[in-house]
């Protein structure tokens, strides 16, 4: 297993040089010429290279345990919270919970792409919606802690992504914005919204109008209104309990080096 992920990667290194012109089929592949670590015998030193891959899965495994560890002394105030059994809910037009503007961007082909640049989202839901990095142009520039509504693209129409940082957007992704929401109840509604997807196809495109108008049930208050605090205790909860199984998980591994 670890020697063949690391040959893997040294294949990785020569993807560039492939494409839809010129595709990786099994004669070339056959003839890609790849550099490996070599033994006192001029072979490849397939210890060595598992040896290496056992190493740098060890330091991801340590990493991982310090991020959950902190993540965890986050959430050690994580409310108790009703379920949903017993929590009224209502009905929301995402018009009425948000403030919503359309992406600024005409498309990639007007930006320089840029890997320590600002996130570029598209029609994707991949990836959080982010498509690569671009060239920072501040008029373009989204704020963060909001909802982008993706209102285009084959196969993510109809989706939501929650923003955290601020970002650029393409035009058929709608931006809400709402004063109460955070990471935690943006995660919650997104959650929700997508339930709606599945009517949206492209004889029946997510536009504008249709987005505001799109209804969306939501746990709400004593007021009647969305209980937002309600929403984020729920998530912060969802992620305690994820955390601890991951961190179990670990725990109970056995990983030689």
């Amino acid at each position: 297993k670890y020697a063949l992920l690391f040959i893997s990667q040294c294949i990785k290194v020569h993807k560039a040089k492939y494409s839809y012109s010129m595709t990786i089929n099994s004669t070339r592949l056959k003839k890609q010429i790849i550099l490996l670590p070599i033994n006192s015998m001029g072979t490849p030193d397939y210890v060595f290279m598992e040896e290496y891959m056992r190493a740098k899965e060890q330091e991801k495994i340590v990493a991982y345990e310090k991020y959950i560890e902190n993540r965890l002394a986050k959430l050690q105030n994580v409310k108790g919270i009703a379920p949903f059994s017993e929590k009224e809910w209502g009905e929301f037009k995402i018009g009425k919970l948000f403030t919503l503007y359309q992406g600024k961007s005409k498309g990639l082909n007007h930006l320089e792409k840029n890997i320590n640049g600002i996130s570029y989202l598209g029609a994707t839901n991949n990836n959080n919606g982010v498509l690569t990095f671009v060239k920072k142009i501040d008029k373009l520039v989204q704020k963060g802690n909001c909802i982008a509504f993706i209102r285009n693209g084959e196969g993510s129409m109809g989706f939501s992504i929650y923003k955290e940082e601020d970002f650029i957007a393409t035009s058929d992704i709608s931006v809400g914005y709402n004063e109460y929401l955070n990471k935690y109840n943006g995660l919650f509604i997104t959650t929700i919204a997508d339930k709606i997807r599945g009517k949206y196809n492209f004889g029946y495109k997510r536009n504008e109008t249709r987005l505001s108008k799109e209804t969306i049930q939501l746990p709400v208050n004593s007021s009647g209104t969305p209980d937002y605090e309600y929403m984020e205790q729920f998530m912060r909860k969802k992620e305690q309990e994820s955390l601890l199984r991951y961190l179990e998980y670990i725990e109970n591994q056995t990983f030689v080096i």
